[in-house]
């Protein structure tokens, strides 16, 4: 009966005292500052492209020309040895025929000698043609490093990129899916070294694709689709290594590129938060909670006009001021009170995420951790992210100052 009153009590309690409670979502658009900030009279950058795979070309050309020799000097033994074998077939049944011959004009018929079956003339050699390393701009003219807040020209931030080559180790095939296809792989590597000066002295340095990977050169059904498939690969004389010198420089660049942004670049970025509004409580009057939802998204449309957020603050901090000065009334023991715990804890994460935005990350964590210990559910979820956040943009953010 106890437990019975008790639920009867929580129901009903909540049934006369709802919170009709809104929840605003906002999208915030801003500038993500570097990790390392650089003079900002420095707003350019500038490529160079070494030529180290010219090297590896020599190497391919000469190790292909050795391969050619090798199996041109096979393929005229094999040559020899046909003629050879060939000729003998065919002196042994000249001499077959001779003798049949001399017995007819003796007056012995006998059956004709039957022609003998010659051996094939020898199959041409066929070789993978050498693999040569593309440039950059044969591949792929519009590729090219993009650093937000910077564009090309050339002075400024310079970006030396190498390509060391293309170099294939092996090709091998094997049945696969139970015997049903048969797969070619190539075990390959393309080492590409990226580095980046700033007024000459060296800031990072990367290398791309050093470790040995796999790529499928041929799936077809049968090892003799694969040799078809060779022999249209030499008649057409097609490189088959191009895409897979796109697909190794596409994802350095997109890698370099966003390296580069997260460090010295100023990308735009997008958030998405929520601020919470009190609509009706009992009797009670909430209208500055709307004024400072107003003053709040008016803060957040202007987050990304510059980088350092300077008309967005001014808006926020009005925003923050009425938060304040409506926990002044929080009463985290009755439930019926205006600012009760349950508006308490959305006013707080309304807080933390105002005062994150203005930069203020101590009194951000401050509200954070009040929502999440007093809060309900939803204030503790919002401000859990948002605790996640804090180091990477406080991090960029003392980065941005102190130089």
């Amino acid at each position: 009966m106890k437990y019975l009153i008790l639920l009867i009590g929580i129901v009903f309690g909540n049934y006369f005292f709802p919170q009709n409670v809104k929840d605003n979502k906002i999208f915030i658009n801003y500038i993500q500052l570097p990790k390392q900030k650089i003079d900002e009279s420095i707003s350019t950058f500038f490529t160079i492209y070494n030529n180290s795979y010219l090297d590896k070309n020599k190497q391919q050309l000469s190790i292909y020309q050795f391969k050619v020799d090798s199996a041109e000097v096979q393929q005229q033994i094999k040559i020899k040895d046909w003629k050879t074998l060939k000729n003998t077939i065919k002196r042994n049944y000249f001499d077959s025929l001779s003798v049949w011959k001399q017995n007819i004009a003796k007056g012995i018929n006998r059956a004709k000698p039957t022609e003998p079956i010659y051996p094939e003339y020898p199959e041409s050699y066929f070789l993978f043609p050498p693999v040569l390393t593309k440039p950059l701009s044969e591949l792929m003219s519009n590729k090219s490093i993009k650093i937000a807040g910077f564009s090309e020209g050339n002075i400024g931030v310079r970006i030396e990129i190498d390509n060391l080559g293309l170099d294939v180790l092996s090709i091998k095939g094997k049945y696969a899916n139970q015997g049903k296809s048969y797969i070619v792989t190539a075990r390959y590597k393309m080492p590409i070294i990226i580095k980046t000066f700033i007024s000459g002295e060296l800031l990072h340095q990367k290398q791309y694709h050093n470790k040995i990977a796999s790529h499928v050169v041929f799936k077809g059904k049968t090892e003799y689709d694969y040799e078809i498939w060779k022999m249209n690969i030499g008649e057409n004389n097609k490189d088959i290594w191009i895409n897979l010198q796109r697909k190794l420089w596409n994802i350095a660049i997109n890698n370099i590129s966003s390296l580069l942004n997260s460090e010295i670049g100023y990308p735009r970025k997008r958030e998405n938060t929520e601020v919470y509004i009190v609509k009706k409580f009992q009797d009670y009057n909430y209208e500055k909670l709307l004024t400072a939802y107003n003053y709040a998204e008016s803060g957040y449309a202007q987050v990304g006009l510059d980088r350092n957020k300077s008309r967005a603050k001014v808006s926020l901090k009005k925003a923050i001021n009425i938060w304040e000065e409506e926990m002044k009334e929080s009463d985290l023991t009755n439930k019926k009170s205006r600012i009760n715990a349950k508006i308490s804890g959305l006013i707080s994460a309304n807080l933390a995420d105002a005062c994150f935005w203005i930069e203020d990350f101590e009194k951000s964590n401050f509200y954070i951790n009040k929502a999440i210990n007093q809060g309900n559910l939803k204030a503790k979820n919002h401000c859990k992210k948002l605790k996640k956040d804090i180091p990477n943009f406080r991090a960029r953010y003392n980065a941005y100052i102190q130089r």
